[in-house]
């Protein structure tokens, strides 16, 4: 089994539903890049990563476009997918870093490694643990009494964790917002199931994030994430030592090199990992290994991508032993050009066809070069 041929599409998928948040500006589509490989006998896997993603992986479509057509793409060819280490060595000596590419290849490999072998690809991860996952759902920055409408539907849609974006200037703003929910869920009649967190996106200063973060606490938050700057980690120790409630860490958690770095430091009490953070599946499978044998909780979560990187968090949740899922944000996409994940009343499905389960639909794609063996 080799693969012989690498084609590389770009396609942005336009929001029904815009976001912001601290560190993003606003989002109004997905600029993403779908891979796929082919192997000797025409069994084709596909991967996909989010383009404007600059402010957590440094990525922009054109920056992942021409990694994947200079470096990544002409290594692959010839290369036997069942190496999948061996696979890493070779794109890891092509360039360094580029978790982003690195991850729509580790992806497509692993939909073509399940279709060949005829098995999802959660068993390629070890295994499934989870039949299905609750998943969070966010709020975005708006007025309170928005917050508090989206808050209430959230929780008929059948959503139990709801994270509130945080981080606006003045604080006042995200207070407000925060009491908004938090009225929102005491006054709905299934409020008593539902769950808080916050996500502050390396808004604050040290000195800012123990003040807010102080004053939240009355509305019983389960975590607040990423309260300062990715790079901070003295910092954000700092926060998680001065503060009651628990400190998870997402941009600052991006590869297994992170997480063994918070875990030693003590520096986070959980963790929130990502497939285009870590650069794949398979290494998010080592960053799941350290935390477990660490103690340390983790979410497996995503940026808001298409399906098909969904799809990938889906059976990397259904593989480990997490209890927090993040895998809502295709949800926001108007128009997909992939199918087959199924989701409802908050719950994610895990599919159990080969591979990652869903359909692509390839004449959606705007192809932009192939490379053949």
């Amino acid at each position: 089994m080799n693969i012989v041929s690498v084609t590389i599409y770009r396609k942005d998928l336009p929001l029904a539903d815009a976001f912001e948040h601290s560190s993003s500006g606003s989002i109004t589509s997905l600029e993403e890049i779908f891979l796929k490989v082919e192997d000797e006998d025409g069994i084709a896997g596909f991967g996909e990563v989010r383009g404007n993603c600059q402010y957590v992986t440094g990525d922009t479509p054109n920056r992942l476009v021409g990694v994947l057509s200079d470096a990544l793409a002409p290594a692959l060819l010839g290369c036997d997918p069942l190496a999948l280490g061996r696979v890493h060595e070779i794109m890891d000596g092509a360039v360094t870093g580029n978790t982003g590419a690195k991850s729509a290849v580790d992806m497509a490999i692993h939909d073509l490694l399940g279709k060949a072998l005829g098995v999802p690809a959660y068993v390629l991860l070890g295994g499934k643990n989870h039949d299905e996952l609750m998943t969070d759902v966010s709020i975005p920055f708006c007025p309170p009494e928005e917050a508090y409408d989206r808050t209430r539907r959230h929780i008929d849609d059948g959503f139990r964790l709801i994270k509130i974006r945080v981080g606006l200037r003045p604080f006042q703003q995200d207070v407000e917002r925060v009491e908004a929910i938090r009225r929102a869920v005491d006054d709905h009649p299934g409020g008593r199931e539902v769950s808080l967190a916050a996500d502050a996106n390396q808004a604050w200063s040290v000195k800012e994030a123990i003040t807010n973060i102080r004053q939240l606490t009355p509305h019983g938050l389960l975590w607040v994430e990423q309260p300062v700057a990715s790079g901070d980690i003295h910092g954000l120790r700092d926060v998680t030592q001065r503060v009651d409630v628990p400190i998870m860490a997402d941009e600052s958690c991006g590869t297994p090199e992170d997480v063994l770095r918070l875990v030693s430091m003590r520096a986070a009490d959980m963790l929130h990992l990502k497939i285009c953070k870590a650069g794949g599946l398979n290494r998010i499978r080592t960053m799941m290994s350290i935390a477990e044998a660490a103690g340390v909780p983790y979410m497996i979560g995503q940026m808001d991508e298409g399906m098909l990187a969904t799809a990938a968090a889906v059976h990397c949740a259904a593989a480990s032993t997490g209890e927090h899922f993040e895998l809502w944000g295709y949800h926001r996409v108007a128009l997909q050009p992939i199918s087959g994940l199924r989701a409802e009343h908050g719950r994610m499905f895990v599919p159990d066809d080969p591979g990652l389960g869903v359909r692509v639909h390839e004449e959606c794609l705007e192809m932009v070069e192939e490379f053949h063996l």
